[in-house]
């Protein structure tokens, strides 16, 4: 008896010990680290994991950290099964945390309650996950992960569900963060399309704004795009398709469509059994000012589903 009270005084000890060693970590560093997932998706063994990482200055000086080209330096990924079971980092992680290669960052300094976020990969951080439940958590590394003794910030925890690779789909599914619904597209009209669209741009809300809109299409706007994709393999193509979406979300891609409005009108629309056009008057904020742009929304229709798949712009000035 009395070895299973010293047992249990021992882990109350130890636990409290990590709990204060987490707390003084993030003290200590004046910031605070987070993360979140950036497009909330059902997940599949092959899926991207995209995760949104975000400092934060908590206290009342300048926080400056060093931000590597290579994240392998400033984040370290963990995850573990239900059962406790830790999932080994990627190889490619390991191969990039080198010691001995030389570590190219820019200095970043962070006013009082300033942010400063980015997005990852967790798959490039992780070995490939099996389907089933994880708990999964960073640290941050102010200074660089150069050493064992390198102090980090400790993020909350996220409860990531990988769900059995399915026999065939088109697209993951997506949740509706309002409603917590899996998102289905409607056979809805051009016009309700499009201000489904431009709704899900004002709101930042990824997976419906790209519900509607046929990326592909959009993407062999451009020339080099359209000559580069020509040369592809199918499977080539569908990659290139997928990085120029995630380019988008980045908003360093096609930064005309992803402008977002303060207001909209839908102007006009028309449509055919399989062709449609949508005309909209869009107003954007800028100080001391609002600047109108009509935009011109072209949309086919496949298995009943309308999508936007070109669109023009014309500038009508500021008011």
């Amino acid at each position: 008896m009395d070895s299973w009270s010293n047992i249990l005084k021992k882990t109350i000890v130890f636990t409290l010990l990590i709990i204060f060693f987490a707390i003084t970590s993030a003290y200590v560093c004046g910031a605070d680290f987070s993360i979140r997932f950036y497009d909330k998706k059902i997940y599949f063994p092959d899926s991207s994991i995209m995760i949104k990482a975000e400092i934060t200055n908590t206290s009342s000086e300048h926080f400056s950290f060093k931000l590597a080209e290579s994240r392998a330096f400033n984040l370290e990924f963990s995850a573990k099964t239900l059962k406790n079971r830790p999932v080994n980092p990627a190889e490619e992680y390991i191969i990039q945390r080198n010691p001995d290669q030389p570590v190219f960052y820019r200095e970043i300094t962070l006013a009082p309650g300033e942010q400063y976020s980015f997005i990852e990969d967790l798959t490039d951080f992780i070995e490939p996950l099996e389907s089933g439940m994880y708990i999964v958590n960073a640290h941050f590394y102010p200074e660089l992960n150069k050493s064992p003794s390198s102090q980090f910030i400790e993020s909350n925890y996220l409860n990531l569900s990988i769900r059995p690779p399915a026999g065939v789909r088109e697209l993951e599914a997506v949740i509706d963060k309002e409603t917590g619904m899996i998102l289905q597209k409607n056979p809805i009209p051009p016009n309700e399309v499009v201000e489904y669209f431009i709704q899900a741009r004002q709101k930042s809300e990824w997976d419906k704004f790209f519900l509607y809109l046929d990326v592909e299409s959009i993407m062999l706007r451009n020339p080099e795009l359209m000559q580069k994709y020509r040369s592809l393999s199918d499977e080539k193509r569908r990659e290139m398709v997928s990085e120029y979406k995630e380019q988008m979300k980045q908003e360093i891609a096609d930064e005309v469509i992803l402008l977002i409005p303060e207001e909209y009108s839908i102007l006009k629309t028309e449509y055919t059994l399989d062709r449609g056009t949508v005309l909209a008057e869009l107003k954007f904020r800028y100080p001391g000012y609002m600047e109108v742009k009509e935009y011109t929304y072209y949309l086919s229709r496949k298995d009943k589903i309308w999508y936007i798949y070109n669109y023009e712009v014309r500038n009508l000035g500021t008011e």
